[in-house]
């Protein structure tokens, strides 16, 4: 605990001095004389694979600004080989960290690669959660030598937050190199603690003087060709979206007729369990954003946020037999940050769908949406905050939820308390969720508490469908982070969970062990166990699970992931369908690999195999889901990729009798031809078996353009 209170006061001692040019530099990848009169960061230290080491390979960092941009140069040194680029495999490249508010807790990241690729976007929770959705307007030039490499950044002022009056900004810098496959930083980060924005070094002198902040004006054209059955329909359509920074620290955002058909549409998903499977978040004006109309996250798995806006409930994707979305008419975003107080709001208007399959019609009414978040930095790099969701589309039929949460970060340490009151139609109710983790340098703590009442509801517009279970986790063991070695760190943590779920009085109990080696040569897995009496679903069983995942680090040409969980437990799926308790055995196996033969182009697979045994013990179902893609890199701006997922069925578990239930193929070609301007061409055609083979469900044909304005 000393040590933990101790590291809150620490300060980093590595700064570097922002200096100021009346001459721009090239930004071509060559570090001209002009770079001479700046400041420069130097002895990066290593990460991987051994903390603490001296990078084996040189790199120097250049800062200089004029009125209306930060420019970054990099001198990358390689000495003894060639540095290497590669539009789909492992490469050289690095990541830019500014924390612009000195917030000790969010930094905005911007990575280059040496074949030109480039990714931006948000750390988060003191660089425990990261968030690449962001997109900005910024630029870049990189140069290959032949024992360097040299990349120039220009970051426009107006095209980041940060708070006025403030001189000194946290700043680091990570560089990836291909040579044993290290990782070395600026700053020091050791693994015990992965990167942390607390830790960060100083940027000195920083006077931006840029007057005004951009405005983007962004027009989508859209062209789309639907088919279902028999029907058919041709539909243009044209959006505006508006994006305007009345200061340093405030973002307006506004959509107009906004249209987010999916260019690359949801996987198919088998669901087993209780509850409805989550779905990430594609759309650019729900994407942008989305850290500040969330509560604290913990960043990891076994901790339940109440997430009481999920933005997939605004013009949601309909489950079938109905196909499409709900249309969203218009959405408006207002966004503040300061280095001690963030808010946000944001509305939007969903417009009126019917469909009619048959002797059935769907009616969904208009709806209304409103989410608003304050929150406010305490203790150096923690936060307490307040969120309010809301929907609505009469006086009588309304769902509003109010959340409170606060976050209390010490160095690799953090706990998260969470609590939220919803109302839906009168009935109201209330739920709490807390998740902390404490790490040292021998020993990890982690647990987690969740109770949601059975009258909390938020299923309008968010994702918390626990509605009356009580969860406890706790677990705690040895932590290990070797010099030497092949081991680069290992957990094992046992541990137990209690559980009541609401058709029962009766406590679930089991115990759990966690286990994870990772090693240096970027190998790993984990093993995850759970065994005991288990209550739900109105019926007792001993539960038992084991999963597993392993992974390969991405090497030159290739990446690997796979896994399986067995366990023996309830099946809603097979008990809704019979109608009856089916409480038994399943085994889920799944795979992720690619396979790059040369450097434009990714052969990748990933799959599930599922099977599902009856409660007497006799295999019942086989359901195997393989998708084979293939992308191809025209140019580090330019791409086509080409995926077949099909998903199979068999009689009673036989896989001699496996047939293809439904297939779906999907093309696209994206260009992104101009900063946050893209041209896209896609298309996707569902199959699916109704009884007489494969027929047609749904058929459609896009192109997109989106272009972005600014000044």
């Amino acid at each position: 605990m000393i040590a933990l209170l101790f590291s809150l006061f620490v300060v980093n001692t590595k700064s570097v001095e922002l200096r100021y040019t009346t001459e721009a530099p090239h930004i071509d990848g060559v570090i001209e004389n002009l770079w001479l009169q700046a400041d420069s960061a130097y002895d990066f230290i290593q990460y991987q694979p051994n903390d603490r080491m001296p990078a084996s390979e040189q790199t120097v960092v250049y800062f200089l600004a004029d009125d209306e941009n930060l420019y970054i140069a990099l001198r990358c040194n390689t000495p003894g080989r060639e540095p290497v680029a590669s539009f789909k495999g492992l490469e050289d490249h690095v990541w830019i960290y500014l924390d612009t508010f000195n917030s000790r807790s969010m930094a905005y990241m911007f990575a280059v690669c040496l074949s030109g690729h480039y990714d931006d976007g948000l750390l988060l929770e003191d660089g425990r959660v990261q968030d690449i959705s962001w997109d900005y307007v910024w630029f870049f030039g990189q140069k290959k030598y032949d024992e360097r490499y040299e990349i120039e950044i220009k970051i426009p002022f107006k095209s980041i937050r940060y708070k006025k009056g403030l001189d000194e900004w946290g700043i680091n810098i990570r560089r990836w190199h291909i040579k044993d496959y290290a990782v070395t930083h600026w700053t020091e980060v050791l693994q015990q603690e992965g990167m942390q924005v607390s830790n960060f070094g100083t940027l000195k002198n920083v006077h931006p003087k840029a007057k005004g902040y951009y405005v983007e004006l962004y027009p989508e054209g859209f062209f789309r060709y639907d088919r279902r059955g028999d029907s058919t329909d041709y539909r243009p359509s044209l959006s505006f979206n508006f994006k305007w920074d009345p200061s340093s620290q405030t973002t307006l955002n506004a959509t107009v007729n906004p249209d987010f058909a999916q260019i690359e549409s949801d996987p198919y998903t088998f669901n087993l369990s209780r509850y409805p499977v989550r779905l990430e978040e594609r759309r650019p004006f729900f994407v942008e954003g989305l850290d500040v109309f969330r509560m604290s996250h913990l960043g990891l798995g076994f901790f339940s946020s109440l997430d009481i806006f999920y933005s997939r409930r605004v013009g949601e994707s309909l489950p079938p037999p109905w196909l499409g979305s709900i249309p969203i008419l218009g959405g408006l975003k207002f966004i503040n940050k300061g280095s001690d107080w963030n808010f946000g709001a944001l509305g939007a208007y969903t417009g009126e769908f019917t469909d009619t399959i048959g002797s059935d019609t769907l009616i969904i009414p208009d709806r209304g949406f409103a989410v608003a978040r304050l929150n406010r930095a305490v203790f150096d790099n923690s936060d307490i905050g307040m969120m309010f969701s809301g929907t609505g589309t009469s006086r009588d039929d309304y769902n509003y939820a109010l959340g409170f949460d606060g976050a209390y970060r010490a160095g690799p340490s953090q706990l998260i308390i969470q609590s939220a009151l919803s109302d839906k139609n009168g009935k109201r109710g209330y739920a709490v969720s807390s998740g902390g983790i404490h790490r040292s340098s021998n020993f990890i703590a982690v647990g987690s508490f969740v109770s949601v009442d059975d009258s909390f509801d938020v299923a309008d517009m968010g994702y918390v469908p626990w509605q009356g279970v009580t969860d406890l986790y706790l677990a705690a063991g040895p932590a290990r982070y070797p010099e030497t070695g092949p081991i680069l760190r290992f957990y094992l943590e046992p541990g137990f969970v209690l559980t009541k779920y609401p058709e029962s009085e009766q406590w679930s109990k089991f115990v759990s062990l966690f286990v994870e080696p990772r090693f240096r040569n970027l190998w790993g897995f984990n093993i995850y166990a759970q065994a005991g009496k288990m209550y739900e679903a109105d019926t007792d069983y001993v539960y038992r699970s084991v999963e597993t995942n392993v992974w390969s680090g991405l090497r030159e040409n290739m990446y690997l992931h796979f896994g399986f969980d067995w366990s023996h437990r309830y099946n809603y799926y097979r008990s809704a369908i019979y109608d009856q308790k089916w409480i038994a055995s399943q085994l889920w196996i799944w795979h992720w690999m690619s396979f790059m033969p040369v450097s434009q182009l990714s052969l990748i697979t990933y799959g599930d195999f599922i099977m599902e045994w009856e409660p007497t013990g006799e295999l019942h179902a086989i359901t195997p889901i393989w998708t084979p893609r293939i992308e191809y890199q025209l140019n580090a701006d330019m791409d086509v990729s080409l995926y077949s997922e099909f998903v199979f069925v068999t009689d009673q578990g036989k896989i001699s009798t496996a047939e293809v239930y439904s297939n779906r193929i999907g093309f696209l070609f994206a260009w992104n031809f101009s900063p946050k301007s893209w041209l896209y061409v896609a298309f996707n055609n569902l199959r699916r078996d109704e009884g007489d083979g494969l027929e047609l469900a749904e058929r459609i044909a896009a192109v997109k353009i989106k272009y972005l304005i600014y000044f």
